[in-house]
């Protein structure tokens, strides 16, 4: 998790600064103190970097209604997404907002300059660091290193100041106060029937009913996301599908993915591995793309690694974008102020009405226990994306059904956004008839906030390429379950219909098409546990795990 000195978000407005921050975090606490980020000097006057703006957008709720009406399966508009060009129409910034942000870097002379999505509700403008922080108030940036990855990065500790007129035209810019969380995969022991309970893409294809399945539709295609150094390499994903698809008559992948962001090639990622191996291991002969960034671009120009792949998803035309996306990056709900991560919920929005379906890992942190207190994680407790948890193998793997609730996953119940109307008998369901639920009191959760994970599937005993075997978390499961969806979507695309989009309301509304897991927990605090498996939705796996063979006569139905 990033430090309590690295998740500033920004200060109460004076008379000449503004911030949207609702809460103020004290300064002065060591950096070491939560997390292996240390500050250890100035960044270089000269270091360049790209600052994005993220300008005020318009009808909100206008976006909103479209794609509940375009994902929820029981609407006569289901399925008509909408273009990406009309997105951006009903977003369009307030002309004077983006004239507001153009106008103050013109005035510190910044020249290089430029729209980062369509309609210009993202602008991009590159320049020194010595530039920068007089841009925003007078700053200070600070060089940050992560010696566990090996990263670096260029932010401030302190609040960051804007000309009023600017403040009320912006959410946020980036990157100033906000460090992305790097994620490892864990490394676990195999099983004690090692070879028998492996993740191997032959005996998820069993476990999930997959069958012979594969991809036939040639407008299908599919994605993972990778960041800070997580890279990927041909060789390795060659060699895991010689290893676990040739030897075994299946069919993995559909080529080379296509290779997408500012840091795609390099030293082998265990993360950016176990991702691509993983969905095109599953998903076989669908096309498939690696979307890596690293926080900084060839030319060495620093950034924000997480929003650089949503801007590149907002400029993609619809014919080129993937229609499933993987990503396991996350970290505590409150590592993003809140404002700043309503603007993440928009953007999440984007995604959906257009038909694209975003997957996130739930977290390795069970109910994530900090002082006691259960901690959401986000972006999975984000209302708009499909949030996975993680499950194990028990007896009879790899036959379907044989999966119990693993203790890393994460689940509970976001402070930050109300529960969604799609999920609230199934959640009420739970907290009234489910078994040794944690105290409310005690762990201090918000039983009226969105819940997660949606949905589960493996997270142990994968083997990733050059690796080996035993590698565990949801970044596992991820993968795993957006490459069963993208066979879904593949179903539909064949029947000339559309992809499926925002997955939840379907989700909801099908919970009886996926295998329920009822036994098991995640991990809680200290020697009591967290939430417990349920028949139903609950917060460990949610409605369980994806049942191909049910889910795709489902689909086949929808129109």
């Amino acid at each position: 998790q990033t430090l309590d000195a690295l998740m500033l978000t920004l200060f109460a407005l004076s008379a000449h600064a503004y911030s949207p921050a609702l809460t103020p975090v004290e300064h002065g606490k060591p950096l070491a103190a939560n997390s292996k980020w240390v500050a250890r000097e100035r960044s270089p006057s000269s270091q360049s970097i790209e600052l994005l703006f993220a300008v005020k957008q318009t009808n909100l709720d206008v976006l909103h209604s479209k794609l509940m009406e375009v994902s929820t399966p029981s609407s006569p508009k289901y399925g008509k997404h909408l273009s990406n060009a009309a997105v951006h129409e009903i977003l369009t910034p307030h002309p004077d907002d983006v004239l507001a942000v153009r106008d103050h870097l013109a005035a510190h002379g910044v020249t290089n300059i430029s729209a980062a999505t369509p309609n210009s509700d993202m602008i991009r403008a590159t320049m020194t660091i010595e530039k920068a922080e007089a841009v925003l108030g007078g700053v200070k940036y600070m060089k940050l290193y992560h010696t566990p990855t090996d990263t670096v990065a260029h932010r401030i500790l302190e609040p960051y100041h804007l000309p009023k007129r600017v403040a009320k035209a912006v959410d946020f810019v980036s990157p100033t106060v906000h460090l992305l969380a790097p994620r490892v995969a864990k490394t676990a022991q195999p099983s004690a029937n090692s070879g028998l309970s492996l993740n191997t893409p032959k005996a998820l294809r069993e476990l999930y009913s997959v069958g012979s399945a594969v991809g036939k539709a040639s407008a299908n295609k599919q994605a993972v996301t990778a960041f800070l150094g997580q890279y990927y390499s041909q060789s390795a994903l060659e060699s895991f599908w010689s290893t676990y698809c040739d030897s075994q008559n299946l069919v993995c992948g559909q080529g080379l993915p296509k290779l997408v962001g500012d840091a795609t090639t390099g030293r082998a990622g265990i993360e950016s591995m176990l991702d691509i191996e993983t969905i095109t291991g599953l998903a076989g002969n669908i096309e498939s793309e690696f979307w890596g960034f690293s926080g900084r671009s060839p030319d060495n120009i620093e950034n924000e690694p997480f929003l650089k792949w949503l801007t590149e998803m907002s400029s993609t035309s619809d014919a080129d974008v993937p229609k499933i996306f993987s990503t396991s990056y996350g970290e505590d709900e409150n590592s993003w102020s809140k404002p700043a991560a309503e603007r993440l919920n928009v953007e999440f929005q984007k995604a959906g009405v257009r038909g694209i379906s975003l997957l996130f890992a739930s977290g390795d942190e069970g109910a994530n226990c900090e002082g006691s207190k259960f901690v959401p994680e986000g972006p999975a407790s984000s209302p708009y994306v499909t949030a996975v948890g993680g499950t194990a193998p028990t007896s009879g793997f790899p036959s379907p059904g044989s999966e119990t609730s693993i203790g890393l996953s994460s689940g509970g119940f976001s402070d930050y956004w109300a529960m969604p109307s799609w999920q609230t008998a199934a959640v009420a369901k739970y907290l009234s008839t489910a078994s040794n639920l944690p105290s409310a009191a005690t762990r201090g959760y918000n039983v009226s906030g969105r819940a997660y994970p949606d949905i589960a599937a493996q997270a142990t005993d994968f083997c990733v390429t050059p690796f080996g075997c035993g590698i565990a978390g949801t970044s596992c499961a991820s993968p795993t379950a957006a490459a069963l969806f993208s066979l879904l979507n593949d179903v539909r695309l064949q029947a000339g219909k559309s992809t499926l989009g925002f997955l939840n309301p379907f989700i909801y509304e099908n919970s009886a098409s996926f295998y329920d897991v009822t036994t098991g927990s995640n991990s809680g605090c200290s020697f009591s546990g967290g939430w417990p498996a349920a028949v139903g939705w609950d917060a460990s796996t949610g409605f369980g795990t994806p049942n191909y063979e049910k889910l795709s006569s489902v689909v086949a139905t929808l129109p």
